[in-house]
């Protein structure tokens, strides 16, 4: 890509090619966190890449808050399957995912050329702003990443300082380092596309129907982000699937990945026969 470079994680089927799944991560994420789903995947015959979003770790990204507009970052799926193309030779349709912010950038990726996609799944990922995105922006301002940090250990009830304590787990390590090494105007831009996020569920249901492009809404049952009326909702309106997975919160990939996996794989299979 001309002006970012776009990390990625790459597993190619340990069988037959049935498909290729992008995978798009979410606001202070990686394509790390696809990690555990790759294997399962493949060994259901699909390539499988997992994306870093511009500024995000494993990717390059400017440092002014302009370079990282919602169109932009939908344009940057593009670009960036363009480029895997020439590299691997032709990728065909492509399942999309988004997970949370990445269901975000998805929408707008699918907006921008909705015939490029087999199916889309939004992961964990709603349709409005759900009053995160202004207090995300405002810490962020006043105390830049490490505000951030600190607003959602507070938010969970845990220690906000334990970072400068040096008494983190190895998890909450990750997790630190990764907020840590995500560019801050990334950060603040997409705080700011989350605050003022608006509901376009009808602009996706009419993509949806003049195009033949199947849509899974998924979550867990616990997610604490986007409420699930208002995910159910949505796919009710896009006639989508429907799937809520039981035991996992947010990043429901994570923490059930065997019954993730068994369900995009279902669901990428009957796409592909419904659209072939």
């Amino acid at each position: 890509m001309s002006d970012v470079d776009l990390g990625y994680s790459l597993i190619e089927p340990t069988g037959p090619v049935r498909g290729t799944a992008v995978l798009v991560a979410g606001y202070t994420s990686s394509y790390d966190t696809f990690n555990v789903l790759l294997e399962p995947l493949a060994e259901n015959g699909y390539r499988v890449i997992g994306l870093s979003q511009r500024g995000q770790p494993h990717s390059t990204g400017p440092d002014t808050v302009d370079g990282y507009s919602l169109a932009q970052l939908g344009s940057d799926i593009h670009t960036f399957i363009d480029a895997l193309s020439e590299k691997l030779g032709d990728l065909g349709h492509i399942h999309l995912l988004g997970h949370s912010f990445g269901g975000v950038v998805a929408h707008e990726a699918v907006a921008q050329n909705p015939r490029r996609f087999a199916s889309v799944t939004l992961w964990n990922s709603g349709p409005r702003d759900f009053g995160e995105g202004g207090p995300a922006h405002d810490a962020l301002v006043a105390d830049g990443p490490r505000g951030l940090w600190v607003l959602d250990r507070q938010r969970m009830g845990l220690d906000p300082d334990i970072d400068l304590a040096g008494d983190m787990s190895v998890i909450e390590r990750y997790y630190f380092d990764r907020l840590m090494t995500t560019k801050p105007a990334a950060l603040l831009a997409g705080a700011a596309i989350l605050r003022d996020q608006i509901d376009r569920t009808n602009e996706l249901a009419t993509l949806s129907r003049e195009h033949g492009i199947p849509f899974l809404i998924s979550h867990g049952a616990q997610d604490d982000a986007w409420p699930a009326d208002w995910q159910r909702d949505m796919a009710i309106a896009l006639g989508a699937d429907y799937v809520v997975l039981a035991n996992a919160g947010h990043s429901s990939h994570g923490d059930r990945p065997n019954m993730a996996a068994d369900v995009l794989a279902t669901f990428w299979s009957d796409a592909t026969t419904s659209t072939s």
